[in-house]
């Protein structure tokens, strides 16, 4: 299965497979599947959408491949996911106090590690949307979504190291899109 993804942004686009489609997704793009000669529109990727693909990225590198669960980090994955579900429930301060206590906990080169990073960057993301003062909020806001999505990919790679199948384990986050958008 062939994807295209448009960033609006900049107007580029990438073509990819199942597997490395969540490694192109980035804030403001479209995912375009291809069949055959035809494109079929998957869905458009807003900030708010990648944050929820990372944390729940996250959450699954956490869950998974970790060799032991840490508060901090899972605090830092609910919080991150309570703003997703209403951006009014958390407030800024608390999602960078839960953000920077992840990144604080993230000391092992492993899926812990970059779960913590993935769930710290998608809640440094959701916290500056939420207070949404800065000049910079928007520029800031597409680093860190594309920062946590970076960091839940390198957590499946990570994790797709210790699996039996490396491509299954990234595939696995691009049926999670699929599913996601509802396209089976």
């Amino acid at each position: 299965m062939n994807f295209i993804i448009f960033h609006l942004e900049n107007g580029s686009q990438v073509s990819c497979d199942l597997a490395n489609l969540s490694r192109f997704l980035s804030p403001n793009c479209e995912i375009v599947r291809i069949i055959g000669d035809k494109h079929e529109a998957i869905g458009y990727v807003s900030h708010k959408t990648l944050v929820h693909f990372a944390v729940e990225w996250a959450d699954y590198a956490l869950q998974n491949y970790s060799k032991s669960q840490n508060p901090k980090v899972q605090n830092c994955i609910d919080l991150t996911r309570k703003w997703v579900q209403d951006q009014s429930s958390v407030s800024a301060d608390q999602l960078k106090e839960a953000a920077d206590a992840a990144d604080a906990a993230s000391d092992a080169a492993n899926a812990a590690h970059y779960a913590a990073d993935a769930a710290s960057d998608a809640a440094h993301y959701a916290a500056d949307a939420a207070s949404d003062a800065a000049h910079y909020a928007a520029h800031y806001a597409a680093y860190a979504a594309n920062a946590a999505a970076n960091a839940a990919y390198n957590a499946a790679d990570t994790a797709a190291g210790k699996s039996k199948n490396k491509l299954n384990e990234k595939s696995r986050q691009g049926n999670f899109i699929l599913k996601f958008f509802e396209v089976e």
